[in-house]
Parts: C-alpha cells; sequence; structure tokens
C-alpha cells in the first residue's frame, strides 16, 4: 500500500469508519505530523505522495539500487534520467556516482557501473584482456564490427595495453592463434 496522508477536508468520504471512531490515534494536524506518526520508516515518501512540499528531502546525492545493480539519484521521481526516487532513510549517501559505484558495487568495474548508473552508452577501454573461456586474448570493448571485441571485460580480469603483452599471460598459445577475431 501507499504510504500515503490524507487530507480530511478533501476526502472525507474515503475515510475509513476505524479512523473517525478513534481520531485522536488517526488524525493529525498536518502533512509533517501525519507522517512522523504513521509512515516514519518512509518519511520522505509520505511527504510526497500526499502532496507535501518537500524539496529539503531530495538531496540529489546517490544510493546504490541493488536490485538493478547500478547507483542512483536521490530526487523526486519527476527527476527521470538517474533518478531513483527518495532514497529509503537507512540508505547511505554518496556525492558521486564513482564513490557510490567503489563502495556499493565494487565487484563491478568502475566505469561500466557509472555509464549504466549516468545512463550513458557503455564503453570499454580497448585494452586486451584472456578471455579464459577460449583461451585467447580479446579487446573490453562491446563493438560487432571489431572482430576483435570479445564483450566488456569484467573487474577481475587484468587489462594489457597491447595484444602482445595479453599474449605473453597465454605463452602456451601460438602467436598467430592468441587473439580472438
Amino acid at each position: 500500500s501507499e504510504t500515503k496522508c490524507l487530507n480530511s477536508t478533501q476526502t472525507a468520504s474515503t475515510i475509513p469508519d476505524y479512523v473517525l471512531q478513534n481520531p485522536e490515534q488517526w488524525l493529525d494536524n498536518d502533512i509533517e505530523a501525519c507522517c512522523e506518526q504513521h509512515y516514519n520508516w518512509a518519511y520522505s515518501d509520505c511527504i510526497s505522495f500526499s502532496g507535501g512540499s518537500s524539496p529539503s528531502t531530495a538531496t540529489g546525492d546517490w544510493y546504490v539500487n541493488h536490485k538493478d545493480k547500478i547507483c542512483q539519484r536521490d530526487c523526486l521521481e519527476e527527476g527521470g534520467g538517474s533518478c531513483g526516487g527518495l532514497a529509503k532513510p537507512w540508505k547511505t549517501l554518496y556525492k558521486t556516482p564513482s564513490s557510490c559505484c567503489s563502495e556499493e558495487l565494487s565487484w563491478k568495474r568502475s566505469s561500466l557501473c557509472e555509464a549504466q548508473s549516468n545512463l550513458t552508452a557503455v564503453v570499454g577501454t580497448s585494452e586486451w584482456y584472456v578471455d579464459w573461456s577460449v583461451e585467447k586474448c580479446a579487446k573490453d570493448c562491446d563493438d560487432s564490427s571489431d572482430a576483435s571485441c570479445g564483450g566488456l571485460a569484467k573487474r577481475w580480469d587484468k587489462l594489457y595495453g597491447t595484444s602482445n603483452d595479453c599474449c605473453e599471460r597465454i605463452w602456451y598459445i601460438e602467436r598467430d592463434e592468441c587473439t580472438v577475431g
């Protein structure tokens, strides 16, 4: 259910009988008091959903969205883009997507996490890494027109500046067969 307080003058017909029978427990003088009393665990959401003005509750800072594996900005839903809505009170906030990614999603390559969090195109480094599933060196990129691309490197993949440097890592593979493509 929505974390929302109702205005009794506008919605008197929708107020449940149990509220009207015990107004001291259920009715408050303003949105802030209502949200604090009944939805303190989601205070910012309650203020926003109830039609209150809460510009100070949205910081613009970043917090982790573990479900989507990205960092999002703490802002009102209308913010669009990288806005993830108002951060829950238990979320740790970070000033930049970079700090959020490094602290909360450290298993992801930082450039990938930041690009996904900012909703920008994900690009690789164009450096080389060993794709152990095929025991060949591949370029860290996501370009189907480049036969050397092996997709984006994982955080744990060691990157090499050249294909020769990468091929030295898999020295037991012939040089002319050590790269994809």
